[in-house]
């Protein structure tokens, strides 16, 4: 009956260890699974985000571009004024040297507006991915924890199960102080009916 019974918990150990065994790869790769598509969606705000302050910098340069080259008409429609006396907006617009001048400096401070505009609309993208970046890293941490943890846990329940079985696993121990013997009657009496 005890052999029964110890036989019982060797298969349920074993049985226990097979699950185990089979169930902590898939656990594993659940968790790495997950930290690979957070890994792939860091990288693709890490290359966005670098994109997108790429192009601040190049809409930067072209501001400081459009801002020099209006200086340089600002000058021209000075030495204009200058030479040709002119000390009215009606005699200036009249000039047509300055009149052009004039309207590429429109134009210009339009691009300005709609490319600052931009920059500022830029600035808010790259700060948005620079967070979702560090939030992501800070859950990536998260998971990693976690997981550790889970399989610290689930290692330990290995080691608490396992030591409780292991001396029954290694050798087959029997306490002959502790066994109680069938009465040598009833024996009999089973083998002859």
């Amino acid at each position: 009956m005890k052999r029964t019974i110890k036989l019982k918990q060797r298969i349920c150990l074993y049985g226990l260890s097979l699950i185990i065994v089979l169930l902590l790869p898939c656990s594993i790769m659940a968790g790495n699974s997950k930290l690979y598509d957070l890994r792939s969606k860091m990288a693709e705000i890490s290359l966005l985000r670098e994109k997108i302050v790429e192009r601040h910098s190049q809409t930067s340069n072209l501001c400081q571009q459009l801002k020099e080259r209006m200086i340089e008409l600002k000058n021209e429609i000075q030495k204009e004024r200058r030479a040709s006396k002119i000390t009215s907006f009606q005699e200036a617009i009249d000039n047509p040297r300055i009149d052009y001048n004039i309207k590429l400096i429109q134009k210009i401070l339009a691009y300005l507006y709609r490319l600052n505009a931009k920059i500022q609309s830029l600035n808010i993208a790259s700060e948005e991915l620079a967070f979702l970046n560090q939030q992501a890293e800070d859950d990536l941490r998260i998971l990693e924890t976690l997981n550790d943890m889970k399989i610290e846990n689930l290692m330990e329940q290995i080691d608490q199960v396992s030591g409780k079985y292991k001396s029954e696993a290694s050798k087959l121990v029997i306490e002959g102080d502790k066994t109680t013997l069938t009465p040598a009657e009833e024996i009999w009496n089973e083998m002859i009916d």
